[in-house]
């Protein structure tokens, strides 16, 4: 619908419509708020809707559909156009898509920048709040000796290390995963297991990538925390083989058990032997309860593989 403003004043609009219809509106707004309450309404509208509004600017699109483009900055401009369509019954064109979709990720890059920059802030928040926890931020240093970017961070609440401590077995889940945001970066987990069988975060890190080095410091980082090493208990670390935590583990924690993540482990074998009866077989041999079980599991299915060769 286009409008055609008859009289607009700060107490009162009155508008009819452009295409010389006999609808017409009038209203007045509501005292101490900007909203404005409808006073009469007259003549039904019969023209048909407009789907041209100049006021759909790139600018408004794109803080309009920040949100989104964040949760997919890959999105394609015609499905973010048919969105806009559906969403505010408005035609716009894909050069001004895209025009909202660049200004939108600019916004977004500017913000996320903000946001490690109040990172020394927090830190200093949580140590004055939160005594007993750890919190370290490293900056990678410019050559030029300037200051250097946001690297790595550890983060690791009292309340979270003392829990585990206090009521969980001695192992320890181990797991990374990719962050998908404008800077990348991936995020190291240290988690443990209850009385009941709840995961229990430990600590976790945002590291610059998942490698031998930034597990060996998250690794450093989580044993002076639990204070592991300072006794001889056989810790067990369970993990899925990821990129240089294998070396890193065996180098930080020499003397403790180091095991691997079934589910991972069955995808991979999963890749070459198929069918139920082998996932059936893996499962007997892996939840073995003695050497003597877990041989006759081996046997069955060593025996099964070869058939299935022949």
């Amino acid at each position: 619908m286009k409008l055609l403003g008859v009289k607009n004043y700060s107490k009162k609009i009155i508008a009819n419509c452009a295409k010389g219809c006999s609808w017409r509106i009038r209203a007045t707004p509501i005292q101490n708020e900007s909203t404005f309450q409808i006073k009469s309404l007259k003549g039904e509208h019969v023209c048909a809707r407009e789907y041209q509004n100049k006021h759909a600017t790139a600018t408004y699109l794109s803080s309009k559909y920040q949100d989104k483009i964040r949760d997919n900055p890959k999105i394609e401009l015609m499905g973010l156009k048919n969105d806009i369509r559906r969403d505010l019954m408005i035609n716009v064109s894909i050069a001004k898509v895209g025009r909202a979709k660049r200004k939108a990720k600019d916004m977004m890059l500017g913000t996320d920048m903000e946001q490690y920059q109040k990172l020394w802030s927090y830190a200093a928040t949580v140590r004055d709040t939160n005594a007993g926890s750890t919190i370290k931020i490293q900056i990678d240093k410019a050559p030029d000796g300037s200051t250097g970017i946001f690297q790595r961070l550890y983060y690791c609440l009292h309340a979270c290390k003392q829990g585990f401590l206090d009521g969980c077995r001695l192992i320890i889940g181990l797991d990374g995963c990719f962050l998908k945001t404008a800077f990348g970066g991936q995020l190291l987990s240290a988690l443990g297991r209850d009385g009941n069988d709840n995961m229990v975060s430990i600590a976790i890190a945002v590291v610059e990538v998942e490698r031998y080095d930034s597990w060996k410091w998250f690794l450093e980082l989580l044993m002076a925390d639990l204070g592991m090493g300072r006794d001889n208990i056989p810790w067990t670390f369970i993990s899925d083989r990821q990129k240089g935590l294998v070396h890193a583990v065996n180098e930080v924690f020499p003397n403790s058990e180091h095991r691997f993540c079934l589910r991972h482990m069955y995808q991979n074998f999963n890749q070459r032997f198929k069918g139920k009866e082998m996932k059936d077989m893996f499962w007997a041999a892996a939840s073995a309860g003695n050497e003597k079980e877990w041989k006759v599991a081996m046997i069955e299915l060593e025996k099964a593989n070869k058939e299935a060769a022949d």
